[in-house]
């Protein structure tokens, strides 16, 4: 069953803000794949988005693909979803896909979900409305990433790996070796294909902490600890970050003239894709 972490009303909202999009070297990754190296102008007739979760993936999907259904398990997800004219968002899992005929789905994508999912019975779901000979299964991730300074990106793993460990849901660790253990149950290995994009993002500290928010960890710590834990816990990260930015001397911690949010950042963060072709009826 998927795992349904993300549907609190305010989580989700930083979810949709603050997570990151995909690079448009992952698309073309895909529409290579999906067209067979062509290069053509024509639209992919319909792609599923699992997990979707506000919509990140899906809603660029839409640009080269004529119709999207996006699905997610969480309500408010769904209700917080990007728009698009092709786009029907629907609360639904993916285990479960008895809405869509077999043989029906051009491009199925799983971006940063698929250790969320009951894997082999999605998998199962997956093969079945594929198309066969033409239909494709996309699958990414990335893992926790790396700042473009060292001593916060020593101060960001140990707050991921020490303090957020004993928070983190077991599926989550399935992402950090970019789904290498899951490889044997994907279908279709004879057309398998990997990818690893470089992918860079430009931010600020306000930004990346809303981020850090969004991180189902983050809220099992406020869960299961409280508000002013999770509070007090934030400001310290926040607070150690400052300090490895900012070059000069800080007058003190409540300085008003410097807006440290806006503090410009930069986080690496390489996306694993898998391709795969469904060869068979």
């Amino acid at each position: 069953m998927s795992h349904d972490l993300f549907n609190d009303e305010e989580h989700t909202a930083k979810y949709r803000l603050h997570r990151p999009g995909y690079p448009k070297k992952l698309y073309e990754n895909i529409l290579d794949y999906y067209f067979r190296g062509k290069i053509t102008n024509e639209r992919i007739p319909l792609a599923l988005d699992v997990g979707c979760g506000s919509g990140q993936a899906t809603v660029d999907l839409s640009l080269f693909c004529e119709r999207v259904i996006g699905l997610d398990v969480s309500a408010n997800q769904i209700s917080r979803a990007m728009p698009n004219d092709n786009i029907e968002y629907r609360c639904h899992t993916a285990e479960n896909l008895s809405f869509l005929q077999s043989n029906s789905v051009d491009l199925i994508t799983a971006a940063t979900t698929l250790h969320w999912l009951d894997i082999e019975i999605f998998l199962e779901e997956a093969k079945r409305v594929l198309k066969p000979n033409t239909g494709v299964l996309a699958v990414w991730t990335y893992a926790l990433g790396t700042l473009d300074n060292p001593i916060a990106d020593a101060i960001y793993h140990e707050f991921h790996h020490v303090l957020l460990f004993p928070y983190w849901d077991v599926k989550r660790w399935l992402a950090d070796d970019y789904y290498e253990s899951l490889v044997p149950l994907l279908p279709y290995k004879s057309t398998l294909k990997q990818a690893t994009i470089e992918h860079r993002t430009e931010t600020t500290l306000g930004h990346f902490l809303g981020f850090i928010e969004s991180l189902s960890g983050c809220q099992t710590y406020r869960k299961q600890n409280g508000e002013q834990a999770y509070e007090n816990m934030l400001a310290n990260l926040r607070q150690k970050l400052i300090q490895c930015y900012v070059k000069t001397k800080l007058r003190n911690s409540t300085d008003e003239t410097i807006d440290f949010d806006s503090i410009k950042m930069s986080v690496s963060s390489p996306i694993r894709l898998y391709l795969m072709r469904k060869n068979h009826m």
